[in-house]
């Protein structure tokens, strides 16, 4: 065989082997999540919609930066949408062999942050304090997968979260509110601490 023909082989078996990889990470990935995830893009609007009302959300908050980044791993197709992953999980970050780097969102906690937070009724919480803390708990949640995607492990990116969170407390949003509003807010934001540190505290525990 000639060496042409040989290097051609070579590059092929290269390919060929590499796309049977790429193929066993993208399983992998779904496999983590519980499969039928799905890339976030116009072909599902609901999704889109809801995910953009996260970003608007964000901005609000204060951080327009975080609502850029995640834009623009969306359109890189880093975001997905995950439908089937644990009610105890706001979002995760897959990484499979290198290849296929995720991050996946819950859809009922992109949808609805309020019924993914609060699986039941809880009367004794108001309604506006249950709204804030959903959103301050699934922006969080965002950053903390986010700080994975960037390589910290898991206690600095709970870290992230918590720094988050508190960025949020000093924020001229949060200063602008009055009132009950302000009052929900803030315990949202108490709240949404108070979860992060349990979970870490069980990861390590």
């Amino acid at each position: 065989m000639r060496a042409r023909d040989q290097l051609i082989g070579a590059v092929l078996l290269v390919a060929v082997t590499g796309f049977g990889l790429y193929r066993i990470a993208q399983a992998k990935n779904e496999t983590t999540v519980g499969g039928d995830a799905f890339r976030l893009d116009e072909s599902w609007p609901a999704e889109m919609a809801a995910f953009q009302g996260v970003r608007a959300r964000i901005v609000e908050m204060g951080d327009p930066a975080l609502a850029e980044r995640l834009e623009a791993l969306r359109r890189d197709g880093e975001i997905w949408v995950a439908p089937k992953l644990g009610a105890g999980r706001w979002a995760a970050f897959v990484d499979t062999l290198h290849l296929v780097r995720r991050i996946y969102v819950r859809r009922v906690a992109l949808i609805d942050p309020l019924a993914h937070l609060y699986g039941r009724p809880r009367p004794d919480i108001p309604l506006t304090y249950q709204r804030a803390h959903a959103w301050i708990t699934l922006a969080g949640a965002l950053r903390h997968e986010l700080a994975h995607r960037d390589g910290a492990d898991e206690g600095p990116a709970y870290d992230a979260e918590i720094a988050w969170y508190e960025q949020l407390r000093q924020s001229p949003f949060l200063a602008s509110l009055e009132g009950e509003e302000r009052a929900a807010w803030e315990w949202g934001i108490d709240s949404a601490i108070l979860s992060a540190r349990k979970a870490f505290a069980n990861e390590v525990g």
